[in-house]
């Protein structure tokens, strides 16, 4: 018979059990990658471009990230919120083991005797108690899990800003170079229009040409001495910002523009054959990992929710010992202790839980959609990095024949112009466009360099997984 109604009982609590399980949510993120990259292969299982490898002789540049990496500010506050989260994580699981304490006390007390006498004496314990939830819903399970998830999601965070710190502190040094060149061309083109003045003037003093041919010549002089503190104060705010993500101190521009200028970046040209497809992206981007493991940290919450709503049945138990004079404790007579089982269930709570719950799967929801949005944002920044290497690559090709052309245009103005077949007007225009097209030629060769970063940043390319710690 006990046999019997134990069966029946357990059948009852399975039946019971299953009534109560948690209610399905919602789909999950969809996948969203397409086929492939327009201009690429598909079905590629190469890695990206990394950092480390996107220029020719770039120990310069990988010195930069490693000290970036090493020393930066921010990243050190997203390392430090990973650590924070992976200890909450622990925590979380610590919380589904069971828990026991350890206790002590001294004190008065003042009752009636056994004979019904009121007397007043010490009393003494010592003792030990444990306290175990049985986790019959999932309640502490998914706590855990949501916590193991938000740790999941912080380290993701620390690698994808170890990534962008990384590549913008290669774009910043490759236009910091860049500045650095147009800097040059311009103190350069300043002793050719000098020697370009002076021939002027000559032929005004020898009667061969006219005072506004001189004007002309000191305004395009002048033009040209105005745009060196313009470069020099850019140059010097990137530098700057350089110091910042390299965590030190501003540095002393003027200083540093007696350094030895190193030559343009040479980047490699991006093999769009090599390059990952698109669901090889997602799945190796730190940012759209963070934003699933966000998306699987909140259905774990919403689940929790649901199973605060239930009853709690616990285990507990205490052994100790009890005494009105400390030498009697740890006897025979002193021992004290209970062993039970107990239930909380808040049953009536005018919705409270409930609207948790439904906050809770409101929060789901919306970590899917962003889940989903960093899926389109990253197959986004991915196509614009392609599309940006190969136009900025046909425009530098096409800038330096224009270059090129416009230094030969100027070379034979000015010949034409001191044999005294051309007019000064001539040589003054060859002369702005030799300028014009040198210094665009140099701007394209660093933002070529800067849109490789670009491609290395988006792949997620560039680190291994100890380079941010």
């Amino acid at each position: 018979m006990l046999t019997r109604l134990t069966t029946l009982a357990a059948a009852a609590a399975a039946l019971f059990l299953a009534a109560c399980a948690a209610p399905p949510l919602p789909a999950g993120p969809q996948a969203l990658a397409p086929q492939a990259f327009s201009g690429a292969a598909s079905g590629s299982s190469a890695q990206a471009l990394s950092l480390a490898q996107a220029f020719e002789g770039s120990a310069t540049l990988q010195a930069l990230v490693t000290e970036v990496l090493a020393n930066n500010r921010d990243l050190r506050a997203a390392a430090a919120r990973m650590r924070q989260q992976q200890l909450l994580a622990e925590a979380r699981g610590a919380e589904r083991m069971p828990q026991i304490d350890a206790t002590a006390g001294a004190g008065r007390q003042r009752g009636y005797t056994p004979a019904g006498v009121v007397a007043t004496g010490n009393a003494y314990s010592v003792g030990t108690g444990a306290h175990w939830e049985l986790d019959l819903w999932g309640r502490l399970g998914n706590a855990a899990t949501a916590a193991s998830q938000d740790a999941t999601a912080a380290a993701r965070d620390r690698d994808a800003a170890a990534l962008s710190l990384a590549a913008q502190a290669v774009s910043l040094q490759a236009e910091l170079v860049g500045l650095g060149h147009r800097l040059q061309l311009a103190r350069e083109t300043l002793t050719v229009q000098r020697q370009l003045l002076a021939i002027v003037k000559a032929r005004v003093d020898a009667g061969r040409g006219t005072a506004a041919d001189a004007a002309r010549a000191e305004s395009l002089l002048a033009s040209t001495e105005a745009s060196v503190p313009a470069l020099r104060n850019a140059a010097c705010l990137t530098r700057l910002r350089i110091d910042v993500l390299r965590g030190q101190p501003p540095a002393d521009c003027a200083k540093a523009d007696a350094d030895p200028l190193p030559a343009l970046p040479a980047p490699r040209l991006v093999d769009l054959a090599t390059l990952p497809s698109p669901a090889t992206l997602l799945a190796q981007r730190p940012d759209v990992q963070a934003a699933f493991a966000r998306a699987a940290a909140q259905a774990a919450r919403t689940n929790q929710a649901w199973a605060a709503r239930w009853p709690a049945l616990s285990l507990v138990g205490n052994i100790g010992w009890s005494a009105a004079q400390t030498g009697e404790l740890f006897k025979n007579s002193s021992l004290v202790g209970n062993l039970g089982a107990g239930l909380n269930w808040q049953w009536l709570d005018f919705g409270q839980r409930k609207a948790e719950e439904g906050a809770a799967r409101a929060g789901y929801e919306a970590a899917v959609a962003a889940a989903e949005q960093a899926q389109l944002v990253a197959l986004q920044d991915a196509q614009a990095s392609l599309d940006s290497v190969r136009d900025v690559e046909q425009q530098t090709a096409a800038q330096a024949t224009a270059a090129e052309a416009s230094s030969r245009a100027r070379e034979l103005a000015l010949k034409r112009y001191e044999a005294g077949v051309s007019d000064f007007f001539n040589l003054l225009d060859a002369e702005r466009e030799r300028l014009a097209a040198q210094d665009r030629l140099i701007q394209l060769q660093a933002q070529r360099a800067v849109a490789v970063v670009g491609v290395a940043r988006a792949f997620a390319g560039g680190l291994t997984p100890n380079d941010a710690r």
